[in-house]
Order: C-alpha cells, then sequence, then structure tokens
C-alpha cells in the first residue's frame, strides 16, 4: 500500500482544523495540523509534509508571514501551498498578488469541499 499523502494544516480555529481534518481523510490524505503558524512552521520543519493547507490570518503570525518563512527554507520551499481563508484575495489585492507566485491555489471560507479536493490534487500533480 503506498503512503497517503501528507497535509498540513496551519489554522488558528480548532473547528476549522477538525473540518478540514475529516475532508482530507476522506479524500484520501494523512491530516497533520498545527495551531497557528508559529507551531506550524516548527511542526513542518520537524515532520515536513507533501502539501500545506495555509489560513491567513491567525494570531500569532499572518499566514503571508508563514508562507515567506515556508519559501525561504530550502527544505520546505518546494512544498505546494494553497491558501485557505476567510479573507477574500480582492480584500488584499497587493499582497496577493505580491505573493501569487509562492502559492499554487487560493479558497475562500467557506469552500466547496470539491474544490478543495480538486485544488489538492493538481497541487500534488
Amino acid at each position: 500500500m503506498t503512503q497517503k499523502p501528507r497535509v498540513m494544516i496551519i489554522e488558528d480555529d480548532p473547528d476549522m482544523i477538525d473540518l478540514l481534518s475529516l475532508v482530507l481523510r476522506r479524500g484520501g490524505y494523512q491530516p497533520i495540523s498545527a495551531l497557528g503558524g508559529t507551531q506550524g512552521l516548527q511542526k513542518l520543519r520537524e515532520e515536513g509534509a507533501d502539501l500545506i493547507l495555509l489560513d491567513l490570518m491567525m494570531e500569532d503570525i499572518s499566514g503571508w508571514a508563514v508562507l515567506d518563512a515556508v519559501k525561504r527554507d530550502e527544505h520546505l520551499r518546494s512544498i505546494p501551498v494553497l491558501i485557505v481563508s476567510a479573507r477574500h484575495q480582492l480584500e488584499d489585492p497587493q499582497t496577493t498578488a505580491a505573493h501569487a507566485e509562492l502559492f499554487e491555489g487560493y479558497l475562500v471560507k467557506p469552500f466547496i469541499v470539491r474544490d478543495l479536493l480538486t485544488q489538492i490534487v493538481e497541487a500534488l500533480e
């Protein structure tokens, strides 16, 4: 049996972590989660991942700062990142545009599960 792709959820809402974990398990993925950006970066450096689902608005550190840190780290920079945020990309077009080359997809909460799974498949290809 091949190993399921490991998807790191970096999110500061425990309910959203639970929901995303359920969706990922049902989709055939192995969810790993971190509560907030600081813990997310630490766990990524320790455990790695095949894909990152990243929230933007977190209490401890912004998702953009986490994304920048991931892409500056030679061991992490090749991991594809999907943004999953309640904040629409048009609310902050300059920041989104400045980071556009660093992430593979952007989903606005509440998202459609099928859309999330489709973006995950595409990002992992």
